[in-house]
């Protein structure tokens, strides 16, 4: 039980010298050292002597002098860690109340037996001792999360505040230590996810590990992180513990393994505490153990180079060499680990050199790279597939910086847009594609604010644009642009499809579906929405417009006559003779058979009317072979501020039935 070469030293405090000696007797039978004083303020000068301290004090209460054992028990416990256990003679409710005041070892009564005694004691000792083994783990545990160089922060997710955080993520974020411990979660990891459906604190609490999401410093500064949790006690909490590490680097490869998920032994990733002379294992966390197949005993009698193949104990040796001469603070190698059954898997290992209970240490943390190797093997498949997918593709398919640098050109782009890939990979695109110098400036500026936040009018659109072929023509694309962030800027990818021959036949059907086919001048239906048009605009600006209508006088003798044949002939002369003398502003259309109507914008009744006057003069001076002349009657009237789509056109067409009742071949106003 004790020690051959050390006695225990008790410290008796007890104002009765009998009972004092009785109980140093017993005491001294038992293999311990014994001093006795009377008196609180004796007790507290003996438990401070820096020489020689107690191992632990048996304390009276009710003690003569200035202080009691209590208040003596308190003193001493501000300067020194020594177990205290109280002698008392009765067990009153007052008396546990005081004792239960100071971190107290329990009590024993005045009287006891002798074995009950010692017994107690004897447990004192023994609860102190796993005190300070725990005091001596906590101390691991600080100096592993103060003096990592990987950041790590403690938060407590119900209260949603920064518990503690390591200089590695003070720096990283850029805040001081004072000032994190003063944010909540979400000023420091609340940006989204890096599919930006979520928020990243969000995402933790419900379970996402390793979750992967945009990060904003303290100068601005965005990154993409790797965070992985774990829950840990502390304090009676249940607190999260995150790690975490800037992948912005390597952002489009796939989530890194899990790395550091839980602290020391929780961690579901392998971390190892080796001694720097032996190399032999102080401590294996329990992911260490079940990936390996050994048990912890197994483990305290090997070394890293048992589960090294690669290494001689010599080359290992000299792996550690610039950690123990201080030139590095950490070492970073892949390597294979070999399990207890033989079978191997790839790792990547973060070695560093730690002081421990005023001794270093080497602690490693471990990172099964199996699957990161499977998933580098399969993007490597997957780029492949998609290089084949995007040179065969039937659009064009280009990616330019965010220089506005062409980056990618494939096949499809070199056949729609003329430019060969050795002629354009490296070079402005649209000093290319844009002749004039204005817009080519005005896309400048627009460029800048796309560098800057990945977004435009046109991004994650699809618009159609005519763009010039490297021949000098003019071609109709359709553009479909995405901005995607590479190594920490904006880049964008366009998808061209050449739509001429579709922009061309939907002309084709546009002007087939406004014109009438035979004298290719308007139709009634597309008449009758510009002139609603107009009346709108007349309500705004108050400039009037006119109508003209006419119809062919004997239209239906030429037809009988002469054949339908004939009669389309006639149609068609007069139209062109009518599109010859109007404005390009003016809409002429044909309003059935062989009546005509004419939309004249900002005309007054006058300047109408004389229009009209000069086309009956140029339709009825035309002669036409075979067929002769022909005339027309015309209506002319004037917008009114009263007037509806229906109500000018009746006066217009009451104006020309006057001048058919007239005599024919002549212009009326109405």
């Amino acid at each position: 039980m004790m020690n051959a070469f050390y006695l225990k030293k008790v410290l008796i405090v007890e104002d009765s010298r009998l009972n004092a000696q009785i109980t140093a007797d017993i005491l001294t039978r038992h293999g311990y050292e014994t001093e006795i004083v009377t008196s609180g303020e004796e007790a507290v000068e003996k438990a401070l002597n820096n020489i020689k301290s107690p191992d632990l004090i048996l304390m009276d209460i009710e003690l003569k002098g200035a202080i009691d054992g209590i208040d003596a028990a308190r003193i001493i416990q501000q300067h020194k860690d020594i177990p205290i256990l109280f002698l008392t003679a009765n067990a009153s409710k007052e008396i546990m109340e005081k004792i239960k005041s100071v971190s107290a070892y329990g009590y024993v009564l005045k009287g006891v037996d002798e074995y009950v005694l010692i017994s107690q004691i004897e447990m004192a000792f023994k609860l102190y001792e796993a005190k300070m083994q725990l005091k001596k783990r906590e101390e691991l545990f600080r100096n592993m999360f103060e003096n990592h160089d990987v950041a790590m922060i403690l938060i407590d997710p119900q209260a949603g505040r920064i518990i503690d955080a390591n200089k590695a993520a003070c720096h990283f974020y850029g805040y001081s230590r004072e000032t994190m411990l003063q944010m909540d979660i979400e000023a420091v990891i609340g940006v989204s996810t890096i599919d930006g459906g979520q928020r990243c604190s969000e995402a933790l609490k419900k379970g996402c590990n390793p979750c992967i999401c945009f990060q904003r410093l303290a100068n601005g500064e965005e990154k993409l992180v790797e965070i992985y949790s774990s829950p840990v006690d502390y304090q009676g909490k249940t607190l999260m513990h995150l790690i975490v590490f800037d992948i912005t680097e390597q952002w489009k490869a796939k989530r890194e393994l899990e790395f550091y998920k839980n602290l020391f032994e929780d961690s579901l990733n392998e971390i190892y505490i080796f001694h720097p002379q032996t190399l032999k294992f102080i401590a294996v966390n329990r992911g260490a153990r079940e990936n390996l197949g050994y048990t912890e005993e197994e483990l305290k009698q090997m070394t890293p180079v048992d589960l090294k193949p690669e290494f001689t104990l010599q080359s290992f040796k000299e792996l550690l060499e610039p950690l123990l001469r201080d030139e590095q603070k950490q070492i970073v190698f892949d390597t294979v680990h070999r399990r207890k059954d033989g079978s191997l898997y790839p790792v990547e290992i973060h070695l560093e050199l730690v002081e421990f209970d005023k001794e270093k240490v080497f602690v490693a943390l471990v990172i099964d790279i199996t699957e990161r190797r499977e998933m580098e093997k399969e993007l490597k498949e997957r780029n492949e597939i998609l290089s084949t997918i995007m040179e065969s593709a039937g659009d064009a398919i280009i990616m330019i910086d965010d220089n506005g640098k062409v980056t990618f050109w494939n096949p499809a782009a070199e056949r729609i847009l003329g430019y060969s890939r050795e002629e354009i990979i490296g070079k402005d695109l649209h000093m290319f594609m844009i002749q004039d110098m204005r817009l080519y400036e005005a896309y400048r500026e627009a460029f800048k604010k796309f560098r800057l936040t990945g977004k435009g009018s046109v991004v994650g659109k699809t618009v159609e644009m005519k763009t010039r072929h490297k021949n000098g023509h003019e071609i109709d694309v359709e553009l479909s642009l995405s901005a995607v962030r590479i190594k920490d800027s904006w880049h964008a990818i366009g998808i061209i499809r050449d739509i001429s021959e579709r922009k061309r036949f939907e002309e084709l059907l546009y002007r087939q579906s406004i014109t009438d086919p035979l004298t290719n001048i308007y139709n009634r239906r597309f008449f009758m929405q510009m002139l609603e048009q107009e009346i709108e605009r007349v309500k705004r600006n108050k400039k009037p417009f006119s109508l003209i209508m006419f119809d062919l006088d004997h239209f239906k003798n030429v037809n009988d006559r002469f054949g339908h044949a004939a009669g389309d002939t006639v149609l068609r002369s007069v139209a062109n003779t009518v599109k010859k003398r109007i404005r390009k502003t003016d809409y002429f259309a044909r309003w059935g058979g062989e009546e005509f109507i004419i939309l004249l914008p900002e005309t007054s009744l006058n300047n109408a009317a004389e229009l009209a006057e000069e086309l009956r003069k140029k339709i009825s001076e035309t002669a036409l072979d075979g067929i002769g002349k022909v005339t027309a009657s015309f209506g002319v009237t004037e917008y009114r501020n009263t007037d509806t789509m229906d109500t000018v056109l009746l006066r217009v067409d009451g104006a020309l039935y006057e001048a058919k009742g007239s005599g024919r071949n002549c212009v009326k106003i109405a």
